[in-house]
């Protein structure tokens, strides 16, 4: 399962992490954002059990924990910048102090250059393998001037690739066919198949990055409709892009869904999370998961199902049945 960004021809293994979570607490146009209380030490002794275990890739943004996530992936990785692959994000504009993030961008010649400048001093390194717009809705005008600014950093060796997370295909697709782009971010999972951009990846020669591989923790299998989330947390904080929860609590409808298709996911000795990701693997070559994680032995679970391979091509069918069924 060999896995390259793109066009780019930067290996990357089948498996990456998300680092929003270990950013810690903050908030997202005045709403919490966050994942709950962190661990700094934790998280870098995390990050150090998915390099022993041969992960390679990890992607961050400036706006997690406003450049807090960066900073603490810097000094987990140093001393083996050479053995990772990381990507960040820009675009949304922040007051560090107050660990705000607002709603406004910023994607001008200027502002990319200045965030770029800052997330390398944050993380620690001379170079970025893959910088990516974070906002996922820009006007035509915006996605054609941004590029210039993205090939300059990529001529003068600051970056090595850049992408956009965006869940819109049309847009993705436009960018694409008139730039170097070498990956689009985009959510994915087993309950929300988002077919329209992974088939513009596989056609344009574009790595999948799977965002959300887990559902926001549904598909861990430890949520249950009685289940109540503060609103300190980004999944009970009352931001109208969270798709499977609402006012803390997981929708009925995936729930359902995910008990039907639970016993496949989890066949081959396979956990619900370790069958999640291989559902992923089996859905698209292109396809690169980036779980979130705060632990170690969150990590260790994630790491471990590479070996495990993907589903086969009946098992998918068969979910496939399941899901459409509802």
């Amino acid at each position: 399962m060999n896995r390259t960004l793109g066009s780019s021809g930067i290996p990357v293994s089948p498996l990456g992490l998300g680092c929003w979570a270990i950013g810690g607490n903050f908030t997202l146009g005045g709403l919490p954002d966050g994942w709950g209380e962190v661990d700094d030490a934790e998280s870098e002794a995390a990050i150090h059990t998915a390099l022993d275990m041969g992960v390679t890739f990890f992607d961050t943004a400036d706006a997690y924990g406003t450049g807090h996530s960066e900073e603490v992936l810097g000094r987990a990785v140093k001393g083996r910048r050479h053995q990772v692959v990381i990507a960040t994000k820009f675009g949304f504009l922040q007051d560090a102090a107050n660990r705000e993030v607002h709603l406004r961008y910023d994607v001008s010649p200027s502002y990319v250059r200045f965030a770029c400048e800052r997330s390398l001093r944050r993380l620690g390194t001379d170079y970025i393998d893959l910088l990516q717009i974070h906002p996922g809705s820009l006007t035509r005008e915006e996605m054609e001037s941004v590029i210039d600014p993205l090939e300059r950093l990529r001529g003068e060796g600051l970056i090595r690739a850049y992408g956009w997370s965006t869940g819109d295909a049309e847009n993705a697709e436009f960018f694409a066919s008139r730039s170097h782009a070498a990956a689009i971010q985009h959510e994915q999972n087993v309950l929300h198949d988002n077919r329209d951009v992974v088939a513009v990846c596989e056609r344009l020669g574009l790595a999948s990055i799977n965002n959300t591989p887990l559902a926001m923790g549904l598909l861990s299998g430890k949520f249950r409709p009685e289940t109540s989330l503060p609103n300190t947390d980004v999944r009970g904080s009352g931001h109208d892009w969270v798709r499977y929860f609402k006012d803390g609590s997981p929708l009925p409808e995936f729930i359902e869904k995910l008990d039907a298709i639970k016993e496949i996911l989890t066949s081959g000795e396979r956990t619900l999370v370790q069958g999640a990701l291989a559902w992923l693997w089996a859905r698209s070559d292109a396809a690169i998961p980036i779980p979130g994680f705060k632990t170690r032995r969150q990590v260790e679970e994630l790491a471990g199902a590479v070996s495990l391979g993907p589903l086969s091509a009946k098992q998918m069918q068969e979910i496939d049945a399941m899901v459409n069924s509802f």
